[in-house]
């Protein structure tokens, strides 16, 4: 059985490799489920070499909790919104399910309104006053 230490460092591992490269080979040697790897292939073609920086690791059991930080430049298409070449930094959520070494499931939540407003789709509201 897989110990929460070695489930924290498998997904240390993984984001490491994924900011270096997003190759099929990559995402084949850490993923097991398809939706994440298509997400990923959505999101490097809109953001491409964006960088998952880790800010926090929770691990319980085969699933681990990653609080982390997309970092990128705005340079294709991305939801249809053609590239605006804006730098975004969004905050978010991803808890991993692993099994056999490898993400087998994943659910993740991250400010997509703050994204959109960052790329100029949405306008940003103004302060109160």
């Amino acid at each position: 059985m897989i110990t929460t230490e070695q489930c924290k460092k498998l997904i240390q591992d993984y984001v490491q490799a994924l900011n270096l490269n997003k190759s099929r080979a990559t995402l084949d040697k850490f993923i097991a489920d398809s939706e994440l790897r298509d997400h990923i292939i959505v999101f490097e073609s809109g953001l491409p070499n964006y960088q998952l920086c880790i800010k926090d690791l929770v691990a319980e059991g085969n699933k681990v909790v990653c609080r982390a930080t997309v970092q990128g430049e705005h340079k294709g298409e991305l939801f249809g919104i053609a590239p605006t070449g804006r730098k975004v930094n969004v905050d978010g959520l991803i808890m991993y399910e692993l099994e056999d070494n490898k993400i087998v499931n994943h659910w993740m939540q991250f400010d997509t309104m703050s994204l959109m407003q960052q790329i100029g789709s949405v306008p940003v509201a103004a302060a109160a006053h």
